[in-house]
């Protein structure tokens, strides 16, 4: 994937948050994995820590994020995303979590 290719993708992800941003609660969002570890270099997907103010029930939540991303959004890259209200977010960052290795390796958007 060229560096083109690369910047693109980040101001998709830019883009979406902000678009997403009010409308679900968003207070952080995180890029991380490979796509966060090779700058957009060899990676099959882009994994998404989403964090929203208020707490949702998953169930309901990711599919709606999903719709955004791929229908709404119109973004035809793969992704993954992760879902925490704030709370449980700032429990699993003092822990050995997904949460802690993302902020530490990841890059927030």
């Amino acid at each position: 994937m060229g560096e083109g290719q690369n910047k693109e993708i980040l101001k998709k992800i830019i883009s979406f948050k902000k678009k997403i941003k009010n409308k679900y609660s968003i207070e952080r969002m995180i890029l991380f994995g490979s796509a966060a570890r090779t700058n957009f270099q060899d990676f099959n997907d882009i994994d998404l820590i989403i964090v929203t103010r208020k707490k949702h029930k998953r169930l309901k939540f990711l599919p709606k994020l999903y719709h955004e991303w791929h229908i709404k959004q119109k973004i035809n890259f793969p992704v993954d995303f992760i879902s925490f209200d704030s709370e449980a977010f700032e429990k699993l960052i003092g822990e050995v979590s997904i949460a802690s290795q993302a902020l530490k390796e990841g890059i927030e958007i």
